[in-house]
């Protein structure tokens, strides 16, 4: 197909769109990946798909792990990351490549979506509330705000309470 100056439109003369999925240890991560690479799918032919998960290594970041060195940790963080990356590239025709990065999970999300000039950026949220917001604010939140791009917010979808006869 030719546009009326004669110049050829396929995929390869396209850019690219860059979707970056940021993944936690909740259990909302596996509907991130799924949402992000339906997104990535069905929205840009033309797209990449990439995934982080990042290692908090501050020891107040997680319970004690008496016995565990920080190098199996970090290696559980890999295999949960490459988990999530098969399970996105049997979802998603597009190339998918896995991240891992050590810190704070907001600056490393905006960091990499930065890196990458991401066109969307699709975080998880578990609606933290009351103290543990105050304390640690939420990710999601703090991502949204800084973020370089379009941020697409995933949550559990609300249940209504059933009414009792």
């Amino acid at each position: 197909m030719s546009d009326s100056d004669g110049s050829e439109h396929t995929a390869e003369n396209e850019e690219v769109t860059i979707v970056l999925a940021a993944v936690d240890t909740s259990p909302l991560a596996s509907n991130v990946v799924s949402i992000a690479g339906r997104l990535a799918r069905r929205m840009w032919p033309n797209s990449q798909l990439h995934l982080l998960h990042v290692f908090r290594s501050a020891r107040f970041d997680r319970p004690g792990q008496a016995g565990i060195r920080q190098e199996d940790l970090v290696a559980d963080a890999q295999n949960y990351l490459d988990h999530h990356a098969r399970m996105a590239r049997r979802q998603c025709p597009a190339p998918v490549t896995g991240h891992l990065a050590m810190g704070d999970p907001a600056d490393e999300i905006v960091k990499l979506a930065r890196s990458l000039s991401a066109d969307l950026l699709v975080v998880g949220t578990q609606d933290v509330t009351g103290l543990e917001k105050f304390l640690l604010g939420s990710i999601a939140e703090k991502v949204a705000k800084r973020a370089p791009c379009s941020v697409f917010v995933v949550r559990q979808k609300q249940r209504p309470y059933a009414k009792l006869p």
